[in-house]
């Protein structure tokens, strides 16, 4: 490879071939000059309007699915590359089995192809690409090698990442929650009434929870004490799945991996039953999606966009929680109507937790509880409490 060094050194032998009148030598040198100059030329525009594009076949696919990963290099150009490099990074949470792809020491994946380029010529390899796990995942960034034909000087040019594959969640057999196939959603209904504002039916001591709107004026003067007003209830078909990342009851304890999964899955797969049944379905959880800070709070609803909705969410979900699920159940308290039922999916069963549910359904809430976890499940009353403790290896 040329260095500055290099040329300085041929343009001195110049001289002194000029100088000293030796023919061969200063042909020579001039010869070495004007390759080099070439070389530096054709390396400085090699990678010029040189495209690299990758693309999946699909952008959503669950764990399991094969995807075809189609990659395209076009120099658009009329200069030939005598030979061009890439090495494009892959996302651990797919698998392609094919030579072109490397491991480096820190065990991430690359894919790395070496070739020669006409002018005006596109290439395209096809891949076959395995998705391990749920998760949102980019191709990339990738680094593109080129140069000169005599090998004198390289030049590298930066691609960023490509589009986003979404590997969603494996929704579970419905054996695996022990649920029955017809009307599954029956073990885990609570009362879905809601509140009639047309029609009172009588008054109450006010709660701070309580809407200020719903405060009974009159009834206050005659007591002395704020009232709040009793509406008759009706029925709504609105579920807020409410799902605890926490597969411990201590942060210092750590992740339970698998745990974790298996919760989403719970939460996915009872998104689609509802939505299929005719629900306004909505997901709260203590955790965010990766890249994002705010906890997530999707309202209910039927839209045929929301399980798509619900189903990237939970794919981009981190394993880690940053709050206690009795905040986020409270959250989802506040956020929705009256009638909707609370659902909450989770694998231990903290005190908060526990007397988070209690006060919601004595506040008149329709509350309702999956619990994975191992142990035995204690028995809140009003509240419905499915157990289904985790048997085997779940993700066969």
């Amino acid at each position: 490879m040329f260095r500055r060094s290099t040329i300085q050194l041929l343009v001195l032998l110049l001289v002194l071939a000029l100088a000293t009148r030796a023919t061969l030598l200063a042909l020579f040198s001039v010869l070495l000059l004007l390759t080099a100059g070439v070389a530096w030329l054709w390396n400085r525009y090699a990678l010029a309007r040189v495209e690299y594009t990758r693309a999946f076949s699909t952008t959503r696919a669950f764990p399991g699915d094969q995807v075809e990963l189609t990659v395209t290099l076009t120099n658009r150009k009329p200069l030939p590359l005598p030979q061009i490099s890439l090495r494009d990074s892959l996302p651990n949470g797919i698998e392609i089995d094919s030579d072109d792809v490397r491991f480096d020491q820190h065990d991430r994946q690359a894919l790395q192809r070496s070739t020669s380029m006409r002018w005006y010529e596109r290439i395209t390899w096809r891949y076959q690409a395995t998705c391990l796990r749920r998760g949102a995942y980019r191709v990339g960034p990738a680094q593109l090698d080129g140069g000169d034909p005599f090998g004198f000087f390289r030049t590298t040019a930066d691609v960023p990442r490509g589009e986003s594959l979404i590997v969603y969640p494996l929704p579970l057999p419905l054996a695996e929650l022990g649920l029955p196939a017809r009307n599954p959603l029956g073990a885990l209904r609570a009362h879905t009434l809601i509140r009639d504002p047309l029609l009172t039916v009588g008054v109450r001591d006010y709660h701070p929870d309580d809407p200020i709107r719903d405060v009974h004026w009159g009834a206050t003067a005659r007591t002395g004490s704020l009232q709040t007003r009793i509406y008759e209830p009706t029925t709504a078909r609105e579920l807020a799945i409410v799902l605890d990342l926490d597969s411990f009851e201590q942060y210092w304890q750590g992740v339970d991996e698998n745990q974790t999964e298996r919760l989403i899955s719970a939460a996915a797969t009872l998104a689609k039953l509802g939505l299929e049944g005719g629900y306004a379905v909505g997901l709260f959880v203590n955790g965010a999606p990766a890249q994002f800070e705010q906890l997530v709070r999707l309202p209910p609803g039927r839209n045929p966009a929301q399980l798509g909705r619900i189903m990237e969410t939970l794919a981009r979900l981190t394993p880690y929680s940053v709050t206690q699920v009795a905040r986020v159940l409270r959250m989802a308290a506040a956020d929705l109507p009256w009638g909707a039922t609370i659902l909450l999916v989770s694998a231990i069963q903290p005190r908060a937790s526990l007397a988070e549910l209690a006060r919601l359904r004595e506040r008149g809430r329709a509350v309702a509880w999956l619990y994975l976890g191992e142990d035995a499940a204690p028995k809140l009353p009003g509240v419905p409490v499915h157990h289904a403790p985790p048997v085997g290896d779940w993700r066969r």
